[in-house]
């Protein structure tokens, strides 16, 4: 059933904002009140992660600058070029459409795929995707248990629960996502969400004897190898656990076993998560593999993969988390926000 509410109750906190009121990740809450950007959703897009971010005359950072970005600009791009630097892994440039060059790890590779709202699902708990590269997530302050009237951006590639549908009073429809951790709840244009099909969900190599996949975690090289009967079926760069400072935070070394798995986090600090945010909404495809809280998952907030740059955790592009996070045991059935086993898939880090 589709709850009507009023749209200048609903705008209320949004347009709050101001270069002197709030900040979020230390970045200005001015960019809530930006619009999603607007384009067609079969091109290449970059969503700046960092302010200062800047492209380049050829694909060389020594080269002259051409531009400069701020964080959540999103620059359409071309090809990715590979560049090798004679380093251990090889560096990766957009060609952006002006034909200058940014680097790989100053953006994040998103689409801006809108979608036709569903009217029909399960309202005990929907998983959704973000297919845009933000949004806003304008919270509801009828159900806020932190007293928290901050506003959040959900970011492409994030996975979050819905649990019912609204629309304002110009018909535009927004989903109710409800956060896993404090279980505050937000509007979000429901345009931006895509609802995730129980098919989507189906483990893979399930015929497989489950004692004869391995996932091997190479600290040095940063990089992850899955096996199946010592066969290597996957492969895919990542990022680490680093010092920082004097403060140690590197991943264990070690025999472990996949113990606990949710399809969408809401992260904070004490989660292990990336060295440069401390909390993380809708963190995607986490697959626990230690007591302590060390998790594979999906990464939004960075793509500077193939060195440390985590609290600990297995920062991996998305695409590979979700590889992860099918391949492996326990299952979680959809509809489950998470299961918890000691039987899982093993995982050695070396």
């Amino acid at each position: 059933m589709e709850k009507t509410f009023d749209r200048r109750d609903f705008l209320k906190y949004s347009l709050m904002l101001s270069a002197n009121a709030l900040l979020w990740n230390g970045r200005p809450a001015s960019i809530f009140a930006r619009a999603e950007p607007d384009f067609a959703d079969s091109v290449k897009l970059g969503r700046v992660l960092y302010n200062g971010s800047t492209t380049h005359r050829a694909p060389d950072e020594s080269s002259e600058v051409v531009a400069t970005y701020a964080f959540n600009d999103v620059l359409e791009y071309e090809r990715e070029i590979k560049v090798d630097t004679g380093r251990p892994h090889t560096e990766i440039w957009f060609q952006l459409t002006d034909e200058s060059y940014l680097h790989s790890k100053n953006a994040q590779p998103v689409q801006n795929r809108i979608n036709e709202p569903v009217r029909t699902f399960n309202t005990n708990g929907q998983l959704v995707e973000v297919t845009v590269p933000f949004t806003t997530a304008v919270v509801n302050q009828k159900n806020n248990n932190r007293n928290n009237s901050e506003n959040q951006m959900f970011f492409y590639g994030s996975t979050h629960w819905i649990y019912g549908l609204g629309k304002d009073e110009e018909g535009t429809l927004y989903y109710l996502v409800k956060e896993d951790r404090w279980e505050d709840s937000y509007y979000v244009n429901a345009s931006h969400l895509r609802l995730i099909d129980e098919a989507e969900l189906t483990p893979t190599a399930t015929e497989m004897d489950q004692s004869k996949k391995v996932i091997r975690i190479d600290l040095r090289e940063q990089f992850l190898i899955a096996y199946e009967n010592e066969e290597p079926v996957f492969m895919s760069a990542l990022s680490s656990g680093q010092l920082i400072g004097d403060i140690d935070l590197t991943t264990p070394v070690g025999k472990y076993v996949i113990n606990y798995k949710r399809p969408s986090r809401h992260m904070v600090h004490t989660d292990r998560i990336g060295s440069n945010d401390d909390e993380l909404y809708g963190v995607p495809w986490v697959s626990y593999f230690t007591e302590s809280g060390i998790a594979f998952h999906g990464t939004y907030w960075h793509n500077d993969f193939s060195k440390p740059n985590s609290h600990g955790c297995i920062n991996l592009p998305i695409p590979a988390a979700r590889w992860i996070y099918l391949w492996t045991q326990p299952v979680v059935a959809p509809g489950e926000m998470k299961h918890i086993s000691n039987n899982g898939t093993r995982v050695e880090v070396f």
